[in-house]
């Protein structure tokens, strides 16, 4: 995965002169600056789940062998959304399936099917938090699958910690949220900053659909 460019702490540097507040040496450095680094992971997750941001996805190989037909993504998290998955043996794209086609298929059969995989189906997360998958049929001989899948970031705590969502965006939504926290203005200024937020989220969605248009629909915030 590529990167944004600034830091958790840089960041927090860029909005606070913003607010007419110092930069720190530590985003807990201050009981501000502590705040509004609770406002950058807020922000941060509010964007995240408007778009599935480039810098968001990797791919992940399974080797799927006889016998076996659950899988973990391994250190993926349980926020990690499967975009889709491919059965490289076989040189074809794998369906997802259902809940009711799935439970038809090892429940409502005296013995599963074997053969190359073809479906999959998230199958909730493992004792480590991590997303796993259901694949079908059983394998019946040892078949590389390889998924992509869109990992949103952790909560920001270390301030070397590099943001991987689009850094311009996030300073204007933080600096929405800290002036509606303030107050001030009878709430004028903290309404067109939002406004300028949401613009300027609406204009990194269609740049990074520039990249790949077969992917229009998004999810405003």
């Amino acid at each position: 995965m590529s990167a944004s460019g600034l830091t958790y702490l840089q960041i927090i540097n860029r909005v606070l002169p913003r607010l007419r507040e110092k930069t720190v040496a530590s985003n807990g450095a201050t009981t501000y600056s502590a705040m509004i680094g609770t406002m950058v992971n807020q922000i941060k997750n509010e964007i995240e789940v408007a778009w599935m941001w480039r810098d968001l996805r990797d791919t992940y190989s399974i080797t799927a062998v006889p016998g076996t037909t659950l899988y973990t993504f391994t250190d993926a998290g349980q926020q990690a959304k499967i975009l889709d998955m491919w059965n490289t043996t076989q040189a074809s794209e794998m369906m997802r399936g259902t809940f009711r086609d799935f439970n038809r298929k090892f429940f409502g059969v005296t013995t599963v099917e074997t053969g190359p995989p073809t479906k999959y189906l998230p199958a909730g997360l493992n004792a480590s938090n991590d997303l796993q998958v259901d694949i079908w049929p059983s394998p019946d001989a040892t078949n590389t699958l390889k998924a992509n899948l869109y990992i949103p970031q952790a909560e920001l705590t270390a301030d070397a910690t590099v943001v991987l969502v689009p850094n311009h965006v996030l300073i204007e939504g933080v600096i929405a949220m800290a002036l509606a926290e303030r107050g001030d203005d009878n709430g004028t200024a903290a309404q067109s900053q939002e406004g300028r937020y949401r613009d300027m989220l609406a204009s990194a969605i269609a740049f990074e659909v520039g990249h790949d248009d077969s992917e229009m629909a998004w999810n405003p915030v």
